[in-house]
């Protein structure tokens, strides 16, 4: 009688874990960041953060990409910062790619941020696109940085700098890999040597260990939050070399904050548990 139960048991968190987490509407992560002290009394600069869509057929098509991007714009953002692996990581018979990168993209025409929707590119675009996916986005208003820095307005004489970094895997979509794409380094030169707040996107979490001398917030996803978490023990694994310890939330070393999203689809297997979708809102003062 005990093992029928267990066995129904697992057999309903495995339905569950395919056919109901991994379909919800994202849920609205938010976090504060507070570069400046002083500006706690002023309004903040709302970032909206979307990542690792992995479109695909049934899971991630473009009309459930078309609702996310409409609760994305619900929350008024100042800024969205879209962080790569737009294309599936999943195969038959688990998913079927979607035939352009444009169908994935086009829905992006519709974000609204009166400062910009920047992005920049995963291992899995370079993987399965590459420059398809950079024009893809690029064509539908959004501002694609490889290792660049682009000085952002925002009200008055204020502005920020959004530094997108490139992939980090390299050609083997391996970690830190021969042909690796990202330079920290070339990305930051493009920054003057002001007092504006530095906002880094790169979409492996791992370049923190270097980015926290330099800058003062760094947006990440490419984890998924583990996709699979379990009471008391988190994520089972994460493909980081920082391994569990940046699985997913808001981290600060060295006066600089690392946030990373656990994403919005699913990589490897349609799987989500006690990990679902999420869209990250970040009000940063500074």
């Amino acid at each position: 009688m005990v093992i029928a139960l267990i066995i129904f048991f697992v057999v309903l968190l495995g339905i569950y874990a395919v056919f109901v987490e991994p379909w919800l509407p994202p849920k609205i992560t938010r976090h504060k960041v507070v570069v400046s002290p002083d500006a706690l009394g002023q309004k903040p600069l709302r970032v909206v953060v979307l990542t690792d869509l992995h479109a695909c057929w049934p899971w991630m098509r473009p009309e459930r990409i078309k609702r996310i991007v409409e609760r994305a714009n619900s929350l008024e953002p100042d800024l969205i910062t879209l962080l790569g692996d737009f294309h599936t990581a999943m195969h038959p018979p688990f998913a079927k790619p979607l035939i352009a990168a444009a169908d994935w993209a086009q829905p992006m025409e519709r974000l609204k941020a009166p400062l910009g929707v920047f992005g920049v590119l995963g291992n899995h675009d370079w993987l399965e696109g590459g420059e398809e996916a950079r024009e893809a986005l690029e064509a539908s208003g959004v501002i694609v940085l490889k290792n660049k820095a682009q000085r952002v307005s925002t009200r008055g004489n204020s502005h920020v700098w959004i530094i997108g970094l490139d992939d980090q895997y390299g050609e083997a979509c391996q970690l830190h890999g021969k042909g690796r794409r990202d330079d920290l380094e070339v990305a930051l030169s493009q920054v003057e040597d002001d007092m504006a707040p530095r906002i880094l996107l790169a979409h492996e979490p791992d370049i923190f260990l270097d980015a926290k001398k330099s800058v003062d917030l760094t947006l990440s996803g490419h984890t998924h939050g583990g996709q699979v978490r379990l009471p008391f023990i988190g994520a089972l694994t994460i493909p980081s070399r920082l391994d569990r310890k940046y699985a997913k939330g808001a981290f600060e070393e060295n006066r600089s904050t690392l946030i990373v999203s656990s994403g919005l689809g699913c990589s490897g297997l349609p799987i989500r548990l006690m990990c679902p979708p999420e869209l990250l809102l970040i009000e940063i003062y500074a």
